[in-house]
């Protein structure tokens, strides 16, 4: 039996990016942040110092939004 690929939802209307990443004690949680547009979430992603295998980043679809710029 196959599992069903998880939705992704986006319940507030001003937030329309989304990054999940693992967290707490013994990365077993996963942690959903809502942004305003891409600019916060990159500043989000380099504060934490994620590499990208740590994250997933999700744009709320019809939304006019500029792509992620990879910094190493």
């Amino acid at each position: 039996m196959k599992k069903k690929p998880e939705t992704i939802e986006f319940p507030y209307l001003q937030f329309p990016v989304l990054v999940m990443h693992k967290d707490g004690k013994e990365m077993q949680d996963t942690k959903k942040c809502y942004f305003q547009n891409m600019n916060h979430a990159e500043k989000y992603i380099t504060k934490s110092r994620f590499k990208q295998k740590d994250y997933q980043l999700f744009v709320k679809p019809g939304t006019n939004v500029k792509t992620i710029t990879n910094k190493k």
